[in-house]
């Protein structure tokens, strides 16, 4: 398909949109610091028939928020995951109509935060972990240009379980990452913190120290860029589908 605007592409798609601002419970949040987020939402793991979390373990796909807020209730269970595999699925068999798309809902949610005199930021990956390098338009001369490289002037941020994301920190200094702990990965997780790298821990109860560093409770807002690198991110468990098992280390229940 040719993107030509996102009414076209709506109509062609029967999708409503591909992210939108401040689209969560948490991301809502947002507005009290007055901030608007772009966000993302695609179908995680590999519920789409394509991988979009390669560092992922049985555990936090079992536990992933995916299957968490509305997407819990059946009532809207259904339409949500749909929605998402559709997305997920028009990013990898039709990608230029998807990005451009994309580009245009950042363009719109960044001209009306400026409006509204906000700070404006992007994360590209709330159920899914995909490098922001893959997402890229062929500008003229056939060339690929990432969103990172189109929106120079825009705060993106991401978590990953990926080590090898963060070295994309070092090329662009408009990209923000927050390593994630998923039960096994403890050492990767202390050599990002031992190089200034925060790190994402979901918690049953969140403590004031873990490691011995300080935590940062991640459940206030979602813009990882503003807290301090050598920390960690105290998330909540949230209630999910599938029950929490006291065997699970991608939750630490002690």
């Amino acid at each position: 398909m040719d993107f030509k605007s996102i009414t076209q592409a709506k109509k062609l798609t029967g999708l409503s949109y591909i992210g939108k601002v401040n689209n969560s419970t948490k991301h809502e949040k947002a507005f009290k610091y007055n901030e608007m987020v772009y966000t993302i939402y695609l179908a995680p793991a590999k519920s789409s028939g394509y991988e979009v979390c390669p560092g992922r373990t049985a555990e936090c796909t079992l536990l992933c928020l995916n299957e968490s807020g509305k997407n819990k209730m059946n009532t809207e269970r259904e339409v949500i995951r749909n929605s998402r595999i559709k997305k997920t699925r028009l990013f990898h068999e039709d990608h230029q109509f998807f990005v451009k798309w994309v580009f245009e809902e950042i363009k719109l949610a960044r001209k009306k935060a400026e409006k509204l005199n906000y700070r404006f930021s992007v994360r590209l990956n709330n159920t899914s972990d995909i490098s922001p390098e893959d997402f890229y338009i062929l500008n003229e001369d056939g060339v690929r240009v990432n969103i990172l490289e189109y929106f120079n002037d825009v705060q993106f941020y991401d978590y990953t379980k990926v080590p090898e994301r963060l070295e994309l920190t070092k090329k662009y200094s408009n990209y923000d990452l927050t390593f994630s702990f998923s039960g096994t990965n403890k050492f990767d997780c202390l050599q990002m913190l031992k190089n200034d790298v925060r790190v994402s821990v979901v918690f049953k109860t969140v403590p004031e120290t873990f490691w011995g560093y300080p935590v940062v409770n991640g459940d206030n807002y979602d813009m990882r860029y503003l807290d301090p690198k050598q920390s960690i991110i105290g998330l909540k468990f949230k209630q999910v589908r599938n029950k929490l098992d006291k065997r699970y280390k991608f939750v630490i229940q002690d």
